[in-house]
């Protein structure tokens, strides 16, 4: 075969990028997490329904702040489930000896678990927010603001991405498909929101903070917007006064940090997966 005709048959980097993604999501099918995934939404929505549904009606922002609420609990799920061991597990199990040696670029392989895994969550966040909005259309007493649930879903979206970011390059360092889950689900769900609350001594707020950023996903929901920061003084019998603040991120700030963490994030796993090797 000349030179010539052999580099016709190779595809290219975005034909290679896209076929890594499609056997990615099929991964997410056969191992069930993409139906499971829809099953934890279901039911959170059950849930949150069941809270709104019936109550005397209030208004649009007030019903979807409900929903709104609990969207980075999936965001938090999803994130751990699609990305958290998108590459460790190519190490893990040995994959990476069929799909190395072939003439595909690390760059096509990265990428395509990557857009695997953003497709995964858009498709969560798609039907989250449809039957999120449906559900407050049709029960709340008025439809103010309701430009706000969009904005609110693109929040949701952009901290996605910043998760799925922040999966990927836990993924890419861990030497076990089961500690990069745990790790990216407690670096979410529990060690960030930690260091977020110590801010609640202090006057000044945790910028640049992800969890904390993902905070403005319910807040665009409060008209007017919460002041970046507000002082609540609590009496204490016998103990004088305790002094907390709270603290909600500017929406522009929000946006800005969300992005910085997942072009971060997202170029280090990336050079740390090049960088990789099998070990034996």
């Amino acid at each position: 075969m000349s030179d010539e005709a052999y580099v016709n048959t190779v595809p290219s980097d975005g034909q290679q990028t896209l076929v890594v993604m499609k056997y990615d999501i099929l991964k997410h099918l056969r191992s069930k997490r993409l139906l499971g995934m829809l099953a934890v939404e279901a039911v959170l929505l059950a849930l949150i329904s069941a809270l709104v549904i019936g109550e005397h009606a209030q208004p649009f922002t007030d019903t979807m702040g409900g929903f709104a609420s609990a969207t980075s609990i999936l965001v938090i799920v999803a994130a751990t489930l699609f990305a958290g061991d998108a590459i460790v597990s190519e190490f893990q199990g040995r994959t990476g000896y069929l799909l190395f040696p072939n003439p595909v670029k690390r760059s096509s392989i990265f990428l395509g678990k990557f857009l695997s895994a953003a497709a995964a969550m858009v498709l969560v966040m798609a039907i989250y927010y449809a039957v999120a909005i449906g559900i407050s259309a049709a029960v709340s007493s008025d439809l103010e603001h309701l430009e706000l649930a969009f904005a609110s879903l693109g929040l949701a979206l952009l901290y996605s991405i910043a998760a799925i970011s922040l999966g990927m390059l836990v993924s890419s360092f861990m030497k076990g498909s089961t500690g990069s889950l745990i790790l990216t689900f407690f670096l979410l769900f529990l060690i960030l929101p930690s260091v977020d609350s110590i801010f609640s001594l202090v006057s000044y707020p945790p910028t640049p903070s992800l969890t904390f950023a993902a905070m403005a996903i319910a807040a665009v929901l409060t008209v007017p917007y919460p002041p970046e920061t507000s002082m609540l003084t609590i009496p204490l019998e016998g103990l004088g006064e305790f002094t907390t603040y709270i603290h909600t991120p500017p929406v522009l700030t929000a946006v800005v940090v969300m992005v910085a963490w997942a072009i971060a994030t997202m170029v280090l796993a990336y050079l740390l997966f090049r960088r990789r090797e099998m070990s034996a």
